[in-house]
């Protein structure tokens, strides 16, 4: 800015132009905010209510717009200075160098944005939502332009940036209902009795079905199917249905190797 104030055409009518223009922008942006957040308010007050995906591309497009009408009004506000035009005549010119930097210095946040308007239009995941991304579990607080906020069970909060949750798998207990069937597996050790462990596994009243899911050199894999369970309460089900096969086995003798 020093740099454009210095050059001889500058004048202050300039100066005062272009403050104007980065006020009227952050009070643009600040009522583009309130409008769409009372939008969001007044559709959630509605019989038929607003669902998790329209709270989501809401939040999305609210926070979008925030962000092109501020790039687009301090980009305005440098245009009130004539020795601008020099200054876009000598980036064009150095243009692929500059565009080199800028794209290597800000290529996360960039990958960053482009995940969140993908998550966006296909809603991998939306505001309050039950999701498990790379290990971590929680619910899905918040979904931003370049990260996802998740809640988690001890008051915690995960900050995921948004390419992250793009590329991994994303395990969503949310989507197609709120009831959810909760499964567990319990290895046992090469030569061990799978009839009598998968009749004392499917006697416990927790469990719903339990059948051979995988043998290998290590041993057998049993699949364990619970009782269905309200989304939020899958980690928990899940958990019991592991301590009933290890309590089980370990009551018929059956030599088991691990509950996962």
């Amino acid at each position: 800015m020093s740099g454009i104030l210095a050059h001889p055409a500058t004048s202050w009518s300039s100066v005062s132009a272009a403050s104007v223009t980065v006020l009227v922008t952050v009070i643009a942006a600040l009522l583009v905010g309130y409008l769409l957040r009372l939008a969001e308010r007044r559709l959630a007050e509605r019989p038929r209510g607003l669902d998790a995906a329209g709270h989501t591309r809401l939040r999305f497009l609210r926070r979008f717009v925030i962000a092109v009408t501020v790039l687009a009004g301090f980009f305005i506000a440098l245009l009130q200075f004539e020795s601008f035009d020099r200054l876009a005549s000598a980036a064009i010119a150095s243009g692929a160098v500059l565009s080199a930097i800028i794209g290597f210095s800000a290529r996360d946040s960039l990958a960053n944005a482009v995940s969140g308007v993908s998550m966006a239009v296909t809603q991998p995941l939306r505001v309050g939502d039950i999701v498990e991304i790379g290990g971590i579990r929680g619910t899905v607080e918040d979904v931003t332009l370049t990260t996802t906020w998740l809640a988690t069970a001890d008051r915690g909060r995960v900050i995921l940036p948004n390419s992250v949750v793009t590329s991994a798998a994303v395990r969503n207990d949310s989507i197609g209902g709120d009831i959810v069937v909760p499964a567990a597996s319990a290895w046992l050790q090469p030569g061990a009795d799978t009839d009598a462990a998968l009749e004392a596994i499917a006697a416990a009243p927790e469990v719903r079905a339990a059948t051979v899911a995988e043998i290998t050199v290590e041993g057998v894999r049993i699949e364990i199917e619970g009782l269905p369970v309200a989304a939020a309460g899958r980690r928990d089900a899940e958990n019991t249905l592991r301590a009933v096969a290890l309590r089980r086995l370990g009551a018929t003798g059956v030599r088991s190797s691990a509950a996962g």
